[in-house]
């Protein structure tokens, strides 16, 4: 379960940037999580909610983006998928280039003044 590791560094991100800007209460952290990384997001939004227990980001919201895996096809052009494939979607040839779908990064911090 690597999403309890991966909740604890973006509480310790989130904690650190709120006392960097004043300190104030951890409303929402935002994230852009690629489907090629296997997080559950239900199963990191939970482990958050629990690391975050009696700290200033007790009850933030763990609002998650799902980046699609961006394959283009000679056939049908550029098309995101679900999860990692070397086939097109829509036409099930196979695909000369398969990008993006792996990040992981915090994209905003909502905090309280």
């Amino acid at each position: 379960m690597h999403e309890l590791g991966i909740a604890a560094d973006l509480l310790d991100i989130a904690l650190s940037e709120a006392q960097k800007h004043g300190g104030g209460r951890i409303t929402a952290v935002n994230l852009r999580v690629g489907v090629l990384r296997g997080i559950v997001p239900e199963h990191l939004r939970f482990l958050f909610g629990h690391v975050a227990k009696g700290t200033m980001a007790e009850d933030a919201r763990l609002e998650i983006e799902e980046e699609p895996v961006r394959i283009e096809c000679e056939a049908c052009g550029p098309a995101d998928a679900r999860e990692f494939t070397l086939e097109c979607p829509a036409c099930g040839k196979p695909c000369g280039k398969v990008r993006g779908g792996d990040s992981l990064r915090i994209t905003s911090i909502d905090i309280d003044d």
